[in-house]
């Protein structure tokens, strides 16, 4: 166990929708570590090396986080491997955490799968040179997961919103950082957290018996595509279709779903579309994971991100971003992203999946 600071550390934790964040005044308003999102899936965070350069000049020591799509240990490898190439340039002075919270993995996989993963992941992580922990929170610990094969034996960050870091959360798994609701820094909503232990010391000693340089594993010199039907994509800025012709430019700005993957001759030919339209071929290299922080269902409490509009992009009433609602209905036959929310069994919008966080 780790020795505990007389005063916990304030932070953040910041991931592409802090886009233009504010290093200075996050420094100013006491911020004194960062956990950057490093990425999703085998994508790495549009944001990542903005945020990198940010925290390095405004003099924040940071750590990451990688969000989790796997469904089996192959998966949770290559998102490691993918996660090590992001940032092997970089020694952060805290963990790299591993966050896992789909509801597709609850509803596909076992504990023991799902501990597997996490497992996996850190392993890798840790023989590739770097501290690793376990984003989570009490539900999945004590409902989804193998609690025994993790506290312990991996640093905890809990996520257990009392919306106020001056009100303790109930639960101990030993967690080193705890992620308390949501805070403010120069008018952008972070995710706010306070941090118990010394961990530029600790990860000094991690590096000092594990060696100064992380070494990430070799990348496959063929990889396969890790893409399947039905995965939700961005398109990267400047790609072109797979026969090498221009894209109209909004569809750098759309979410779309893989409706092919593959042909006979080619592994990476990718066909994208929307509501069963397609949209173009492209090269699987040319894709992202679409950033889908939730997987909602009827009933999640969620609260409304700054600057949202309605899904038919109307402007919402000031108080919409300061209140928690319930999850009314997800989705319409023609667009998933539809998002129905309200409070005691009245409605107060629609709003796209997107615009939305859990409560």
């Amino acid at each position: 166990m780790y020795k505990k600071l007389t005063s916990p550390l304030k932070g953040a934790d910041i991931s592409y929708v802090q886009k233009g964040f504010d290093f200075a005044a996050a420094k100013a308003y006491g911020i004194r570590f960062l956990i950057i999102r490093a990425g999703i899936a085998t994508s790495t965070d549009s944001q990542l090396y903005s945020h990198l350069r940010g925290a390095k000049a405004a003099d924040i020591p940071f750590g990451f986080y990688w969000y989790s799509y796997a469904m089996s240990t192959d998966d949770a490898k290559a998102e490691a491997a993918a996660c090590l190439a992001a940032i092997k340039n970089y020694k952060p002075e805290y963990p790299v955490f591993y966050d896992m919270e789909r509801q597709q993995q609850i509803n596909s996989l076992t504990d023991g799968e799902r501990t597997d993963i996490i497992k996996t992941f850190c392993d890798e992580v840790i023989k590739g040179g770097y501290p690793c922990g376990i984003y989570v929170n009490p539900s999945w610990l004590l409902n989804y997961l193998i609690q025994d094969e993790l506290v312990g034996k991996y640093d905890i960050w809990l996520a257990n919103w009392t919306d106020d870091p001056n009100d303790p959360t109930g639960y101990d798994f030993g967690q080193t950082i705890w992620q308390w609701g949501v805070d403010e820094i120069s008018n952008m909503d972070t995710d706010g957290d306070l941090c118990y232990v010394d961990y530029p010391a600790i990860t000094k000693e991690f590096y000092d018996n594990h060696g100064d340089t992380p070494t990430p594993p070799q990348p496959d010199p063929d990889p396969k595509p890790s893409l399947k039907v039905g995965d939700r994509v961005r398109v990267k800025q400047g790609a072109k279709t797979y026969d090498g012709q221009p894209l109209a430019s909004f569809v750098y700005d759309n979410i779309y779903t893989v409706m092919q993957v593959g042909t006979n001759k080619h592994a990476d030919y990718i066909v994208i579309g929307v509501d069963g339209q397609v949209t173009a071929a492209v090269k699987a290299a040319d894709l992202t994971i679409a950033d889908t922080k939730i997987d909602l269902k009827v009933g999640d409490r969620v609260r409304v991100k700054q600057g949202a509009k309605t899904y038919d992009g109307q402007p919402l009433a000031g108080f919409v971003y300061n209140n928690v609602y319930t999850v009314m209905q997800v989705g319409t036959n023609k667009h998933a992203d539809y998002i129905v929310i309200g409070a005691d069994g009245q409605v107060t919008a629609a709003v796209k999946a997107a615009d939305l966080y859990n409560a």
